[in-house]
This record gives C-alpha cells, sequence and structure tokens, in this order.
C-alpha cells in the first residue's frame, strides 16, 4: 500500500512538472515549421520575444520593421514580450484590449501586441496608455516616442480606440489592395502549417 502511495505520488510529481513544462515551452505544441511557407517567417530576436515561448510569425515584408522596432527596443534598455504576431481570421482573441478590426493588419502579419519589461518589471496595457506616458521610466517612453517619430510605424497609444500593446505599419491604411493580398497570401500559408513536433510533413 505504501509502494503503490510513493509511485502514484512520483507519478503526479512527474505529471505536474510536464504539464508546467510544455506550459511554459509553447514551441513544443504550438510552433509550426516554416520552410513550406512562402511569406510567414518566424521572427526570434534579443530584445523581441514571444509570450512564454510563443513563436513570433509575421509576414517577410514587416521583418525589416520589427528589426527596426527591435532596434529602438535594445536603444533604449528595453524587452518586448509578444502577446500576438499573425493572427488568422480563425483565431479568436481572448482579452483584447480593442476589438479586433476586419482589416486588422495581424491579418496580414503586419503588426504584434506586446508588453513591455524594463528594468526587471512588466508594463501591460493599462500603464502603457497615452494618458500615463509622462509617469513611465524615461527609456521606456523614449522606446514609445522613438516608435511614434517613425514613419513607417504607428502606436496603438494613438489611436482613437486605444491599443497601446499594439504596434504596426499601417499597410491596411497606406494600401489596401496590398494589405489584401499579404493577408491571403499569409491564410494560404497558414492554411498548410506543420506543427513542429511532426518528424514528417
Amino acid at each position: 500500500m505504501v509502494k503503490a502511495t510513493k509511485i502514484l505520488f512520483f507519478v503526479g510529481i512527474i505529471t505536474l512538472v510536464t504539464t508546467l513544462y510544455f506550459y511554459f515551452n509553447y514551441q513544443f505544441w504550438t510552433h509550426y515549421k516554416t520552410g513550406n511557407f512562402k511569406v510567414l517567417v518566424e521572427y526570434k530576436g534579443e530584445h523581441i520575444e514571444g509570450l512564454r515561448g510563443r513563436q513570433i510569425l509575421i509576414h517577410k515584408d514587416f521583418e525589416k520593421h520589427l528589426k527596426q522596432i527591435e532596434a529602438y527596443a535594445m536603444e533604449h534598455d528595453v524587452v518586448l514580450i509578444i502577446n500576438q504576431s499573425y493572427r488568422s481570421e480563425q483565431h479568436s482573441v481572448k482579452g483584447a484590449i480593442v476589438k479586433p478590426g476586419r482589416q486588422s493588419n495581424h491579418l496580414a502579419g503586419f503588426a504584434i501586441d506586446f508588453n513591455l519589461i524594463s528594468d526587471g518589471k512588466k508594463y501591460l496595457s493599462n500603464e502603457l496608455r497615452r494618458g500615463s506616458l509622462s509617469e513611465l521610466p524615461l527609456n521606456v517612453q523614449h522606446f514609445i516616442n522613438a516608435i511614434r517619430k517613425d514613419k513607417a510605424l504607428r502606436w496603438g497609444g494613438d489611436f482613437r480606440r486605444e491599443d497601446p500593446v499594439h504596434i504596426d505599419s499601417p499597410l491596411n491604411l497606406k494600401n489596401r489592395v496590398h494589405w489584401k493580398q499579404c493577408s491571403e497570401e499569409c491564410a494560404v500559408d497558414y492554411m498548410v502549417r506543420v506543427p513542429k513536433w511532426k518528424i514528417w510533413g
């Protein structure tokens, strides 16, 4: 009886550790191979990382903009934790600050949603709002202002319906035809996605 209890205890511990490991390491069950994609690419950076290891997928034409965002993050000593990058039309968005738009740049792979870490503290949407900017550390203010001054980028805190955790390149405003093309290209790639854990395909 005692032996059976010990075995059950160890099985429970192993199950808990395994569950926590997979929870904090998304790549083992939600990441996709990108070798067969035509436009979706995986972004990896030192100052930009996915929430709990989440994969960052973007349109290849947005990559230069994300590299610039990362350069600003590096310059101002902040780290962006990406909650969402490319989003398919089938994705449900939980806890969205702003109701997702039908012509969102996320659908074209031209946007990110983020939280920000500076000096070990994480800043969320309620702290990053436009009206709270002056209360943030100077390096965080400088990072956001660098995004605002960049003519190729937009900070969601400046939107009419404020979305302070959003940064995009406004393809949906500048070129609606190209936005539609990029959105369709991303959707085609996403339809043939293969999880990284599959050794075939």
